[in-house]
């Protein structure tokens, strides 16, 4: 008995690798008509599985999984694959023969016209609702085949009752019930997860589109601007206290040009240089660059000392990462606060920290972030953060944050030891 209800469980979750590919709509290089015959022959073998190993409870007492494959033909696949394996399970079941056979043919019919008739408006509904839906179906369903079942073993078979039987005819439902939630909360997960791959892919598409499209105009001019500024510096009636302004907007000029080749890396990878780096230099050198604007907002920027640690990429990649978070943090925290430097070594891996004391973010606004557009600043476009994220994955690291509002946010900055 265990034996094939393990084989149930398990062959039903088959589908779901399945429906990877045909849920993905809007994926262009699936052929859908291949991926729906391909969701259609998987099904089909998921129901001959669950028919041909039911769960045996007591002597003449067998059920399965067999509604689980048929709902999710019908509730993912759509009508045509639905109709195909609900004929292919009525076909199955009058080969098998036994009683009870025209009672399993006649609601395999009702659960499959039920099942259509909400096709349509299935898919518009949250997870919740879809869950309560398909639970009352469900129930429902398989509810009246077993007093069906029940009336009919009593009147024609003279079926003796105790409670054990009782037990048994009553988890049947619920197994098949539980069952199909756990399916269709894994199905409606995976497609949030490639649904949200697909926006996020089609954002960061369109936003390196953007920055391919303008670096050519904004470049020229900033070009124009900067050779004026270097001609400037070279009049002689510009007094000398006045010409490191024009150096200042020079530094600027070029590091506006190096956000924008970083921009461009979300079309098309750059070649990196990779080099040995001391961490706790950068950060060093990191916290003399951003002192004078953290001075300027009123916001304290500490360096924690540490060990000495050396981390493997790209510097100016590295640096950028580092200074968008840092001028987040400072822009976050109100005057006052402060935004501490650190990092460490764990579990082979560099870990730098970037944590401030600012206004936080709820759970809803974490999840967003690396988002193309997305910004907690009113002023914010998000790109700054989200070239932040794309950096740090080509040189095989990650970023995580932690934040509650009112508390701070607390930015962790992984790469390879």
């Amino acid at each position: 008995m265990i034996e094939h209800l393990i084989i149930n469980l398990l062959v039903i979750l088959v589908p779901i690798i399945c429906l990877q590919f045909v849920l993905f709509e809007k994926n262009t290089t699936v052929n859908r008509t291949r991926a729906s015959f391909l969701f259609q022959v998987i099904n089909a073998g998921v129901v001959l599985v669950c028919m041909t190993f039911p769960v045996s409870f007591s002597e003449g007492v067998f059920f399965d999984l067999r509604y689980v494959p048929l709902f999710i033909s019908f509730l993912y696949g759509g009508i045509v694959p639905g109709c195909l394996t609900a004929v292919l399970l009525i076909g199955y079941r009058l080969f098998l023969g036994g009683e009870g056979m025209i009672i399993a043919v006649l609601f395999t019919l009702a659960a499959g016209l039920i099942t259509s008739s909400q096709y349509q408006t299935y898919h518009l509904l949250p997870i919740k609702k879809k869950l309560k839906k398909i639970t009352g179906i469900t129930l429902g369903i398989t509810l009246s085949k077993l007093l069906f079942l029940m009336l009919f073993l009593a009147l024609f078979h003279s079926l003796s009752w105790d409670m054990k039987k009782a037990m048994i005819y009553a988890f049947y439902p619920l197994l098949q019930t539980a069952a199909l939630i756990v399916v269709i909360s894994l199905i409606e997960n995976i497609r949030y997860a490639l649904n949200f791959r697909l926006q996020q892919s089609e954002m960061l598409h369109s936003v390196g589109q953007l920055a391919a499209s303008v670096t050519h105009e904004v470049r020229n001019p900033m070009a124009v601007a900067r050779g004026f500024m270097q001609i400037f510096q070279k009049e002689k009636y510009i007094p000398e206290d006045k010409k490191i302004f024009l150096t200042m907007m020079i530094e600027e000029i070029d590091r506006a040009q190096m956000i924008i080749s970083d921009y461009l890396s979300l079309v098309k990878t750059n070649s990196s240089r990779i080099e040995r780096m001391n961490v706790s230099e950068l950060i060093s050198s990191l916290r003399s660059v951003m002192f004078p604007y953290a001075l300027l907002k009123g916001v304290d920027l500490v360096q924690k000392p540490g060990d000495v640690i050396h981390v493997v990429g790209d510097p100016v990649k590295i640096k950028q990462i580092l200074m968008n978070i840092i001028k987040n943090g400072i822009e976050a925290t109100p005057e006052g606060g402060t935004v501490t430097l650190s990092a460490f070594i764990e579990d082979k891996e560099v870990i730098i920290n970037i944590s401030d004391t600012g206004i936080g973010m709820g759970r809803e606004q974490l999840k967003m972030l690396g988002n193309p557009f997305f910004s907690t600043k009113t002023s914010g476009t998000g790109l700054g953060l989200m070239a932040s994220y794309r950096m740090a994955a080509e040189m095989n690291g990650r970023i995580e944050a932690a934040s509650e509002i009112g508390k701070g946010t607390h930015f962790k900055i992984f790469f390879p030891k």
